[in-house]
C-alpha cells in the first residue's frame, strides 16, 4: 500500500503547485516547495496526535521522504522545460525514487541482533 498511494496521491499537489511556479513566476521549484510544506503538516499532526495525545513515542512513527523525488521533478521540469516530459519522465521518477529514498530511515530496523543467544533479524 504505501509504496504505491504515497506517491501517486502527493503528486496530485506537487504538480499542482509546479505548474503555479512555473506559469505565473517561471520558478521550476514548485514540488519541492509543496513536498516541505507537506512534511512540515505531516510533522506537526505526528506530533500532536501522536506524541501529544496518546504520549506514544514520535521516532516509532515516521512519515515518508519525499524530497529526493521532489528535486527529481522540479530538475526534470528545469532542464527539458516541456509539460509532457515532465509529466511522463518526472512523473515517473517521481513514483520511482521514492521506495528506494526511505532505505536510510528504515536502515536501524534491519539490523541483526542478539537476544538470549538467538540471532534475531
Amino acid at each position: 500500500g504505501c509504496p504505491i498511494v504515497t506517491p501517486v496521491t502527493t503528486i496530485t499537489f506537487t504538480a499542482a503547485q509546479q505548474y503555479y511556479n512555473w506559469v505565473n513566476y517561471k520558478q521550476p521549484y514548485g514540488a519541492t516547495l509543496t513536498i516541505l510544506a507537506l512534511g512540515f503538516g505531516k510533522w506537526v499532526a505526528v506530533y500532536t496526535s501522536w506524541w501529544w495525545w496518546s504520549n506514544y513515542p514520535s521516532n516509532f512513527v515516521m512519515p515518508a521522504t519525499l524530497i529526493p523525488s521532489a528535486l527529481v521533478l522540479d530538475v526534470t521540469l528545469l532542464l527539458t522545460r516541456n509539460w509532457t516530459l515532465t509529466a511522463v519522465i518526472g512523473a515517473w521518477m517521481y513514483a520511482a525514487l521514492f521506495y528506494p529514498s526511505n532505505w536510510p530511515i528504515f536502515a536501524y530496523s534491519h539490523t541483526p541482533i542478539v537476544v538470549d543467544g538467538t540471532l534475531l533479524s
